[in-house]
């Protein structure tokens, strides 16, 4: 049960469920999309570490090419926050997939604020142009 500061929205990435599922898992992806290092260890209690180590967690759920639960902590939050916890549910889509993406337990709202446009700043338009520049060059 979450508690704290939610986010929850929908997104369409114009790639496929797979496609997608290995651009948030594989380190060689993420550094592309995010012009930074990061790792998302797709397996049980394996480590999340995106944008250069600025948010990290432990995953906690895998559903390979539909889903994927970790929590997420930022750097700058105080040691004695709790980490959050995010899911991100992918579905078939006509244009590719559909993310589901929720974000529970931010520790106020500011940082809910900050967060959902960081989603859409930072990983979700990114991840579009990764896609579309992959599909350009094919």
């Amino acid at each position: 049960m979450s508690t704290g500061f939610v986010i929850s929205m929908k997104y369409v990435l114009y790639g496929s469920p797979k496609q997608v599922y290995e651009a948030l898992t594989d380190s060689g992806a993420i550094e592309q999309w995010s012009n930074s290092k990061g790792t998302l260890e797709a397996k049980k209690e394996g480590d999340f570490n995106w944008f250069d180590g600025w948010a990290s967690g432990t995953v906690v759920a895998v559903d390979k090419n539909k889903s994927l639960q970790f929590t997420w902590k930022a750097s700058n939050w105080g040691k004695k926050t709790k980490e959050s916890m995010v899911n991100i549910q992918l579905n078939d889509h006509a244009a590719g997939t559909e993310v589901i993406l929720t974000h529970a337990d931010l520790p106020n709202a500011d940082e809910q604020k900050k967060h959902r446009n960081g989603w859409v700043d930072y990983v979700l338009d990114p991840l579009n142009d990764y896609f579309s520049f992959k599909m350009a060059a094919n």
